[in-house]
């Protein structure tokens, strides 16, 4: 009889221009080579970057294989909307130069132009340097050919939006968003499996060829917003106990705990991702179904809907990300479907 448990997976990480090394430090991990590692994809299922399990039964078993032999156990009611599909992606970026000034499509434009999904994305300041910024929006009264004139003349910078963040503080990027991020940044991103980006602005820096990055003018301006987005960081909502509410939409919810002591937490019938971003613990079965699995700063976890239930138990103060796939609304000592 097969036994699911609360898995973790080798990092991949992938090497970019504006990238670091913090992941070392921060994360006590070792880093390949000497380039500048820009992410480390934690949890994920495409092409280009497929998790590899690396504890308990399972190890060395990736997660698309894992997804197409248990399917059931690891979606539960949500089966037949993402067997064929891992519907997130999780990683970890390292901006020690800024990103590209950048917008990502919804699902429509990007299935009818890139065979892809759209890109809905969240992130969680997991360390920031003195007056580290993101930038999300456009400032009131920007319309898209203000934005164009300002793309033609090199200026867009001075028409963005932009806040100073710190370490804790949460952002949620809905799809149609301009958004980019500062330099001296750590970030937790949760996204859409997807990675259709379209670079309105990459500060005319080159590679170590001597070439510029491409840029996607006109498909950003397809498929820019100028609405009014709401407040630059997401207040976070006390849910229960030691849990809180970051943002909710159609692909994810997003949640953290913030613990010093046990937390028991039961299936909803859904894959969970938790990772963890401050102290270090346990995840153990109360009733010894698994094996006690370690976290600590930059663990990244994933639990099939099939295990009935476990406590996090804290050995230090812990900050610890929740994100369940699809809307999903928990309220304190009750629990309701958004889609319902």
């Amino acid at each position: 009889m097969v036994s699911f448990y609360p898995m973790t997976f080798k990092p991949i990480y992938k090497p970019k221009m504006w990238g670091g090394r913090r992941f070392a430090t921060l994360f006590n991990r070792e880093l390949p080579a000497s380039d500048p590692i820009g992410e480390s994809w934690e949890i994920s299922d495409r092409k280009d970057g497929v998790s590899i399990i690396d504890s308990g039964e399972f190890a060395g078993m990736s997660l698309e294989n894992f997804r197409q032999k248990f399917p059931k156990d690891l979606f539960g009611e949500q089966v037949d909307e993402y067997k064929d599909r891992f519907p997130l992606l999780l990683k970890f970026l390292n901006a020690e130069e800024k990103l590209s000034l950048q917008v990502h499509p919804d699902d429509k434009y990007a299935l009818r132009y890139e065979n892809d999904l759209g890109k809905n994305e969240a992130w969680f300041v997991v360390d920031a340097m003195p007056d580290s910024e993101i930038v999300r929006g456009f400032k009131a009264g920007i319309t898209r050919d203000k934005a164009k004139k300002s793309i033609e003349k090199n200026k867009i910078e001075s028409i963005l939006y932009s806040f100073n963040v710190d370490t804790g503080d949460a952002i949620s990027i809905p799809t149609g968003t301009v958004h980019g991020i500062g330099s001296g940044l750590v970030l937790a991103e949760i996204q859409q499996n997807s990675d259709v980006t379209y670079r309105l602005h990459d500060y005319n820096r080159t590679d170590k060829s001597g070439n510029k990055r491409e840029l996607h003018i006109e498909k950003a301006l397809d498929v820019l917003s100028f609405r009014e987005i709401g407040l630059p960081k997401t207040k976070p909502v006390q849910v229960e106990p030691l849990h809180y509410r970051l943002s909710v939409n159609d692909h994810f919810s997003f949640y953290y705990y913030n613990f010093r002591e046990p937390i028991h937490e039961y299936s909803i019938n859904r894959f969970r991702i938790l990772c963890n971003v401050q102290g270090h613990g346990t995840i153990i079965s109360p009733e010894g179904l698994f094996e006690d699995v370690d976290f600590h700063p930059g663990t990244s976890i994933l639990i099939p809907a099939s295990v009935k239930d476990y406590s996090l138990v804290p050995a230090t103060h812990c900050v610890m990300l929740d994100i369940i796939p699809g809307k999903y609304m928990i309220r304190k000592k009750k629990r309701k479907l958004l889609d319902e």
